[in-house]
């Protein structure tokens, strides 16, 4: 089973390549469960524009204005209970009816993190009061926060809020999902000296997730149409690398 998640910087307009890619995407990838972050739309109107990728279940959250808006979507091969929905996360509790891991149960939490380094403290302040005592767990998406000066490639020195951000991780007692492809997920779109590349989309999982999921890994794709890569976390088995 996979999952498959993006930041896709606003669903677009008829003739927008957005869709297109997406379709393209999910035909190749065949992932049970799709998350999109920054739909910059209604829930009604980002179902509408994706009920042709053939999931039958959707959740999510209204943007505000042109910012922001979450869509969760799954077929049948998990069954997905919506615990909790904040502008910043969709929380579940996911039963996999696919083999080998037919009913079992475990928490996932489907994350767009804040913007603006001053205020992220207080979603994962959020965040550590929802997921309290929810085990096994996974949390996946766009994280808008660098945790390691490895995951950044040009721009300043200083990483804003690295310090809050890893002390609540280990709070949580999260670990990181090993992922293959290219090692950053995000791009200012700039040229030359200013340009800028960050890891801001991966997955966080409890010891006891990579218990039951030991092989799990989280592969990176391309960075195409949105300035955000989608990557996709295998429930199953690991993604060889490559170069």
């Amino acid at each position: 089973m996979t999952a498959f998640c993006w930041n896709c910087r606003g669903l677009g307009e008829t003739d927008d390549p957005t869709i297109s890619y997406l379709h393209h995407c999910i035909r190749k990838f065949h992932p049970s469960i799709l998350f999109l972050q920054e739909t910059h739309t209604s829930v009604d109107i980002a179902v509408m524009k994706t009920s042709h990728l053939g999931f039958q279940n959707y959740c999510g959250v209204d943007s505000l204005g042109r910012s922001g808006g979450l869509l969760l979507c799954w077929d049948g091969s998990v069954d997905i209970s919506v615990l909790c929905t904040d502008a910043r996360f969709i929380f579940c509790k996911l039963t996999l009816d696919a083999p080998p891991y037919t009913k079992q149960s475990m928490y996932a939490m489907f994350i767009y993190g804040e913007l603006a380094s001053a205020y992220r403290y207080v979603v994962w302040e959020r965040i550590s009061r929802t997921i309290s005592g929810c085990s096994p767990l996974v949390i996946i998406g766009d994280f808008n926060q660098v945790e390691l000066h490895g995951d950044k490639l040009g721009g300043f020195d200083i990483i804003h809020g690295q310090e809050e951000f890893i002390s609540w991780k280990l709070n949580n007692c999260l670990l990181d999902v090993p992922f293959f492809g290219p090692q950053f997920t995000w791009t200012n779109s700039q040229r030359n000296s200013d340009c800028i590349f960050e890891r801001l989309d991966r997955a966080y999982a409890t010891q006891d997730w990579f218990q039951i999921f030991s092989a799990a890994s989280v592969i990176h794709l391309p960075i195409i149409v949105s300035d955000h890569a989608q990557i996709i976390l295998n429930f199953q088995a690991s993604f060889k690398s490559s170069k």
